[in-house]
């Protein structure tokens, strides 16, 4: 709960920016590293994901105006130049959608880039989270237990004036979990789209119970919150793309 890192002369370092420079490099880097074992060209590998990051950046604004648009409609200004303000599922769809027509492109085949990048992506999104509890946005309920905490009353958590469930470092651990389980599972990947598969079904059913805990509430789809609708998908088309591709193996 140090939304201020340090500053240097002039230079003030927030926290929340260098958690999520810090996930990103990180993601990147284990990427790259699954590349080059792949045979993927660096230099060509490197210019698909710094425009998939461009994208997936705007995608996450664009979410966060979508679902908080009342907010954007008071202060759009304030709304665009937040340090926070990002929804990651926007990331990953707008990211997922710029890669695959950069892969086409290339000619890589786009299940095998995604297989590489989504052990990257926990990763990435692991150290976002840690972000997110040192500026207190995307925090859980408010609770009386142990585990609650309380934020500075300046924060966005701060503002209930109450402990709540710190549900970002909880969504931080089963991410690096989930890193670490990609990242052996690729090591012995058995079809193309298992790793990106995986993914998708790990974490959309981890995202829809951990909704259940958020207080943050950002729109609604019928009774269940616009996230966990996303979730549902994201399992459904894990699912969907594992049966496929099991299938097409027998065929073979």
């Amino acid at each position: 709960m140090h939304p201020i890192l340090c500053k240097i002369g002039p230079l003030t370092i927030y926290t929340y920016g260098f958690f999520v420079f810090t996930g990103v490099l990180s993601g990147y880097l284990v990427c790259l590293k699954i590349a080059r074992r792949e045979n993927i060209d660096k230099t060509i590998f490197s210019d698909i994901i710094f425009w998939t990051l461009v994208f997936s950046f705007l995608g996450a604004r664009i979410f966060y105006i979508f679902v908080d648009f009342n907010n954007f409609l008071a202060d759009p200004i304030g709304v665009l130049v937040s340090r926070s303000g990002f929804v990651f599922y926007g990331g990953v769809i707008f990211g997922l959608l710029a890669s695959y027509f950069l892969t086409r492109l290339h000619k890589i085949n786009f299940l095998k880039f995604c297989d590489i990048i989504a052990v990257g992506i926990p990763l990435a999104h692991a150290f976002g989270r840690i972000g997110c509890f040192s500026y207190g946005c995307c925090y859980g309920r408010p609770t009386h237990s142990w585990i609650g905490v309380l934020f500075p009353p300046d924060s966005p958590a701060g503002a209930l004036g109450v402990k709540v469930i710190p549900t970002q470092l909880i969504e931080s651990m089963f991410l690096f979990a989930l890193f670490f389980i990609l990242w052996a599972l690729n090591r012995h990947r058995k079809f193309r789209g298992e790793i990106i598969s995986s993914y998708l079904i790990f974490y959309g059913i981890f995202r829809f119970i951990i909704e259940f805990f958020r207080a943050d509430l950002r729109g609604s789809v019928f009774f269940l919150s616009l996230s966990q609708f996303i979730a549902i998908i994201l399992v459904g088309t894990g699912v969907f793309l594992w049966i496929r591709q099991v299938k097409t193996i027998v065929r073979k």
